[in-house]
């Protein structure tokens, strides 16, 4: 089934053909590249609910006005290490950069920085943005939320969406190779989801329940009306731990932000990324634990131990991207709309 719904293109030209849909869609440049170089990246790493699936969506988003493809973040206001910072309803990955270099910046100044960004576009990978910070030698602790549009997670326990997929990462420094996490309080991301349903996929077991309630593993039904509901990270046994990290997701990035959860009049992202600066040796030792953890005996031979980042990293060494039909098909009517040249996939 995957081979027949999925599509294999050139990194290179994948880059090419969305900094230029982005371009033609009003973004400048240097916000068509960093957008178009994050998009692709999270499809050559796997991350495809946080790749090129999205174009359409930021295209669309542009067209109806509700992301604005020039707009420049701004910092709203600082309290010692602590800075408030809106997108301007731009790009969330132009959002996040200037939020992660400004966390750095506090950070190498008071030993820590936080930064609660608001008013942002879909922002993609946090792994990106904590990756970044851990290679200014500081631990991040990224925090996303969502609008109450995109509650698509019930509480646990509960049927109704209450919740964003409200995602956390962290990165720690290592040298060349920091140990990078990036993970969905939710069962399974929003954008898993809509890959599944676009290849006509199921869902394990403990994702998804119907409007009623009822497990099922159909991913349309998340699209449906009524629409069915995301579990917690944990599922319906151990849903109530995803469900605590849910929580502070929340704390975090929108009543830090002078937000409440259930005000619907707002419609974009929020984002809170921590910086922690390290001393002399944190490196090292960072090595050391990871070398240890990597040291345990695999249950299965072929699969050695890793550590949160390593898969990413092995996966940079591919020039190439794959991306389901049905995104690349829309992807692909959007330039012509555009009048930009479509690249051929290697596979056809």
């Amino acid at each position: 089934m995957a081979g027949l719904v999925m599509l294999t293109v050139r990194a290179s030209d994948a880059d090419s053909l969305v900094t230029r849909l982005f371009r033609k869609s009003g973004a400048p440049p240097s916000h068509a590249n960093v957008v178009a170089r994050h998009l692709v990246e999270s499809s050559q790493l796997g991350v495809h609910s946080h790749g090129l699936i999205r174009v359409p969506q930021y295209v669309h988003e542009i067209r109806s006005g509700h992301l604005d493809p020039r707009a420049k973040p701004r910092r709203l206001g600082r309290h010692g290490a602590v800075s408030w910072v809106s997108g301007n309803s731009g790009f969330g990955q132009v959002g996040a950069i200037y939020s992660a270099l400004a966390a750095t910046a506090s950070a190498r100044r008071y030993g820590v920085g936080l930064v609660i960004a608001k008013n942002l576009g879909h922002t993609g990978r946090l792994g990106a943005y904590a990756e970044l910070v851990a290679n200014e030698r500081c631990v991040a602790v990224l925090f996303g939320n969502g609008p109450p549009s995109s509650h698509l997670v019930a509480p646990f326990g509960g049927i109704d969406g209450r919740l964003a997929t409200n995602p956390i990462a962290f990165a720690i420094p290592n040298g060349p190779t920091p140990v990078v996490a990036d993970f969905s309080t939710s069962a399974m991301p929003e954008g898993k989801l809509r890959v599944a349903r676009n290849v006509g996929g199921r869902l394990p077991p403990g994702v998804l329940q119907d409007p009623f309630g009822n497990a099922t593993d159909d991913p349309g039904v998340l699209y449906g009306k009524p629409r069915g509901t995301l579990l917690p990270l944990g599922g319906p046994t151990f849903g109530h731990k995803g469900y605590a990290l849910a929580i502070l997701v929340e704390a975090m990035s929108t009543l830090l932000a002078g937000d409440e959860t259930d005000d619907r009049s707002r419609v974009r992202a929020n984002l809170a990324i921590l910086a922690i600066a390290t001393g002399g040796g944190f490196e090292q030792a960072a090595e050391g634990m990871a070398r240890y953890l990597r040291s345990a005996r695999p249950a299965d031979p072929q699969r050695p131990v890793l550590v949160p980042g390593d898969p990413e990293r092995l996966a940079r060494e591919h020039s190439l991207v794959s991306v389901d039909r049905r995104a690349w098909n829309e992807i692909g009517s959007l330039a012509r709309e555009l009048h930009v040249d479509v690249p051929v996939p290697v596979d056809e």
